[in-house]
């Protein structure tokens, strides 16, 4: 791939249309000052990225976060790193997957006005569409990845068009681009919120080995696909803001987050417009799912080729260039959890709610320690480093994305909406995943074994 393959590979990732239609008005109801607090988050990824390319400059190996805290902060904590990744993207997928299903099933049902089928039916499908797919060469998906990405693009610049052209009920306000206005008690859980919608960014460095020229690609994708999230977000949100009027916006937000944005559709653009975002909200997690589930099986590999996984894994396409096992594989384990997921019983939403808030505080637990390793690293290995790059960068990005974890942790019952109990015990499978991870690489070391000399995507 190239640079505009992978950006949109990773972009397909976040999802966009799913954000601006389903998340922005959460966001909203915390405070009107979303656009400029996505500016800020939009500084402080390009704060933390100026460390993560300068890793991946440095140690020219795949891995992503796996490989860079592994470097950083050891073995141990690198391999924690990575069962943490998987775990968070598997989480992520899952999310994924049973809001397909929900949106597919609402989908049918609002054109034929019928009951409609189980939701999971559709969910199977969608896992079985992207499980094909994964199997194939990466350029094969990036293509799908950029068709669909640009239809849902082109969706929401027309909303933002005619929304900034109309001006709303109020006209234009310069309220949500206050930096003021971010100074407000629930300053913490808007920053939390805006940041877990840049979710996917850091992917870039997953498709090293499948990337011309990464030393370039990779930096650049990230970059972009930043200042691209950054801006379109803010834009977004603003003109959002602007459907319901400045005054009015977080009020209507907090009553009905759900019903912002069809009832803008609805008022400025006509009932048409909200049937197609219908559909484009279901191609946009189709998208997503195929982005995560390449993802995934590519850590999966990385494992294999150190053989913590079997070596079987590691096995490459010879005419495809896939991780191909470890592509049937992810998809088969997904299969199983889908299948009990779905015996269980639990109701959609609550299943929904449950893994997309998982899979959101894993991403956090895992951009902190990357910044620590980014910072550990480039104290023992100076040679040629600039501090700002190195230190400063990181340090600041660690220092915030701290903050952005310890709101999470405060505020779980705003990511998930289970028993307290339930809570609790789903916000400690990050830290399992990172023990288990710790606890297994020492017991390779005790056992002297060579994997444990590899972990990191290291010859050994």
């Amino acid at each position: 791939m190239g640079t505009f393959g992978l950006l949109f590979t990773v972009l397909a990732f976040t999802a966009p249309l799913g954000v601006v239609f389903g998340f922005l008005s959460v966001n909203i109801s915390f405070g009107i000052a979303v656009p400029i607090a996505f500016v800020a988050v939009l500084l402080l990824m390009t704060l933390f990225a100026l460390g993560f390319t300068s890793m991946s400059r440095k140690i020219p190996r795949p891995g992503a976060f796996y490989t860079y805290i592994g470097e950083g902060l050891g073995r141990p904590v690198g391999l924690g790193g990575s069962f943490l990744a998987l775990s968070t993207y598997g989480f992520n997928i899952i999310a994924a997957l049973v809001f397909s299903g929900i949106g597919v099933n609402n989908l049918f049902t609002s054109f034929t006005g019928g009951a409609g089928a189980p939701w999971w039916i559709w969910s199977l499908i969608m896992l079985g569409a992207v499980w094909v797919l994964s199997y194939f060469n990466v350029e094969l998906s990036a293509k799908v990845l950029s068709v669909l990405l640009a239809v849902e693009v082109c969706a929401i610049l027309v909303f933002d068009i005619v929304m900034i052209s109309n001006g709303g009920p109020e006209g234009h306000s310069l309220t949500p681009w206050n930096p003021e206005n971010l100074v407000t008690p629930s300053i913490g859980v808007l920053l939390l919120f805006s940041i877990g919608v840049f979710n996917g960014f850091e992917a870039t460095a997953i498709y090293r080995d499948e990337v011309r020229d990464p030393e370039v690609t990779i930096p650049r994708a990230t970059y972009l696909t930043i200042i691209f999230l950054g801006v379109f977000y803010a834009i977004s949100s603003y003109s959002l803001i602007l459907s319901s009027g400045a005054s009015r916006a977080v009020a209507d937000a907090a009553a009905a987050p759900a019903e912002m944005m069809p009832h803008a559709l609805l008022t400025y653009i006509g009932a048409f417009a909200n049937q197609v975002i219908a559909v484009l909200v279901v191609t946009s997690m189709f998208a997503s799912t195929l982005s995560l589930q390449n993802i995934l099986s590519r850590y999966t590999h990385s494992l294999s080729v150190d053989g913590v996984f079997p070596r079987r894994l590691a096995a490459v396409h010879q005419r495809h260039g896939s991780p191909h096992i470890s592509a049937v594989t992810v998809g088969a384990v997904l299969l199983v959890v889908m299948l009990g997921l779905i015996a269980s019983g639990i109701p959609e939403s609550d299943l929904y709610g449950a893994t997309s808030g998982v899979a959101f505080y894993g991403m956090l637990l895992l951009l902190l320690l990357t910044s620590i390793a980014v910072i550990a690293y480039f104290r023992r290995h100076r040679q040629g480093a600039s501090p700002w790059k190195t230190l400063v960068a990181p340090a600041v990005s660690a220092l915030a994305i701290g903050f952005a974890l310890l709101t999470a942790s405060l505020n779980m019952d705003l990511l998930i909406v289970a028993p307290t109990a339930v809570v609790t015990l789903l916000l400690a499978v990050g830290y399992v995943m990172v023990l288990a991870g710790v606890v297994t690489a020492l017991i390779l070391k005790r056992r002297g074994s060579a994997t444990y000399e590899r972990i990191g995507r290291r010859a050994g």
